[in-house]
């Protein structure tokens, strides 16, 4: 079996300075029979590792539920990962932001008052364990300690950007070593203010998580950090896209070039995102900061790879670089073949939904109760209101509105 462990200045695998070069692909927002090309194009451009969020909300949509079948197999994309002769990084929240649908945090969370989301709050941590409990043994048995490729695992996820609940962190740790995690923890936040020291604790590897000014990123971490191998374990290649915006586009250049200097400094990194995928269904998250902002069904993120698997110029300009400080597979991926420009006419159509029987009423007594009581945790909701005499008001119309007004006489008029 192999060993894996944190040195002075190098990750060392059995021993040797070890370099990871890793990129994000979300098993979740893969077709799983598309698993096993995107990680064979992962290997062509250079990388030697994969590394994947574990969505909380999607395993376990319902309390005391863990799904793993289908798109959800994680055993099977660690498992394929390793076959590809790779590495894998694993990051399971519980939070994973992602810009995933409540972060990966099951909406059946909020239904207990006083709920303490991300804290060493009993109710949470309790809920937190029934995860983990069901979760680890798939990661335990692959780790590289065990003959599999996990080579890290991440306890939560930018957790300085939003508090530090040193107790919290420290029962993560604890629940994933009792669970037998024997790879190297560690932590990712970004190189700003407080946020490193406030989302780790002594022991954990701190990461930077940032997509630009490499060398000041890594001296901050440096600072920080004064030993250990330096890493950006989320390297911005590009963005997400929010409804109503442009889409998001990083040029190959300057990026190439950010990561040529991650490399030149010695710096293991995590490209995020390699491959960005599909948020199928409702699983897109949002953002509000004043102003809602919903994330589209792509996830494409400007990556090297597309939304639907083809090498772009960025994939390229990254195999380029990292065949300068590292040897890459002489084998490379086909380029997206020319599509014929071509139109087609809409002849018929069907309605998606009977509205009557997909949204059972809800009785609404004087206000709008949260939509987690209702027990449907994601999806849409039909609100109807009959008024008698006055106003209906709203202060922001997240999907579609309707109205319908007349006037009632006296009869005989």
């Amino acid at each position: 079996m192999h060993t894996f462990a944190i040195g002075s200045r190098d990750f060392l695998l059995d021993g040797e300075p070890f370099r990871i070069l890793s990129g994000a692909i979300h098993y979740f927002r893969v077709h799983p029979d598309l698993w096993a090309d995107r990680i064979r194009k992962a290997r062509l451009m250079g990388l030697n590792t994969i590394e994947t969020y574990v969505p909380w909300n999607e395993h376990s949509p319902t309390p005391g539920s863990f799904r793993t079948g289908g798109g959800l197999d994680l055993g099977r994309f660690l498992d394929l990962v390793a076959a590809e002769g790779m590495h894998a990084i694993v990051r399971p929240g519980p939070y994973i932001c992602a810009e995933w649908d409540n972060g990966g945090l099951p909406a059946w969370l909020f239904t207990e008052p006083g709920i303490g989301v991300r804290s060493s709050e009993p109710g949470y941590l309790a809920a937190v364990d029934g995860f983990m409990d069901q979760l680890l043994p798939i990661v335990v048995e692959r780790q590289v300690t065990r003959g599999g490729p996990v080579i890290l695992f991440q306890i939560e996820n930018e957790y300085g950007a939003y508090g530090s609940d040193k107790a919290y962190l420290q029962h993560l740790v604890d629940a994933a070593k009792r669970a037998g995690v024997e790879v190297p923890l560690f932590t990712c936040d970004q190189p700003f203010g407080t946020m490193i020291e406030d989302g780790s604790l002594p022991g954990l590897h701190k990461t930077g998580t940032f997509g630009s000014r490499a060398d000041e990123r890594l001296a901050f971490l440096r600072e920080r950090q004064p030993d250990g191998p330096l890493m950006c374990a989320e390297f911005w290649n590009g963005w997400f896209d929010n409804w109503g915006t442009h889409h998001h586009t990083t040029d190959a250049a300057p990026s190439a070039a950010e990561l040529d200097a991650l490399l030149a400094a010695g710096a293991s990194v995590n490209i995020y995102m390699f491959h960005g995928g599909t948020n199928f269904g409702f699983t897109n998250g949002a953002n509000d900061k004043g102003i809602y902002e919903p994330t589209i069904t792509s996830y494409d993120y400007d990556a090297p790879l597309t939304e639907d698997g083809h090498p772009t110029a960025k994939y390229f300009a990254f195999r380029d670089v990292i065949a300068k400080h590292f040897p890459v597979p002489a084998e490379v991926p086909e380029r997206r073949a020319a599509v014929p420009a071509s139109a087609v006419s809409v002849t018929s159509s069907a309605p998606l939904l009977d509205a009557a029987a997909a949204f059972p009423a809800v009785p609404v007594p004087g206000s709008v109760p949260p939509s987690e009581t209702t027990g449907q945790y994601r999806g849409f909701f039909l609100y109807e209101r009959l008024l008698d005499d006055g106003v209906l008001t709203f202060s922001e119309i997240r999907d579609r509105a309707r109205s319908s007004s007349w006037t009632a006489f006296p009869s005989g008029r």
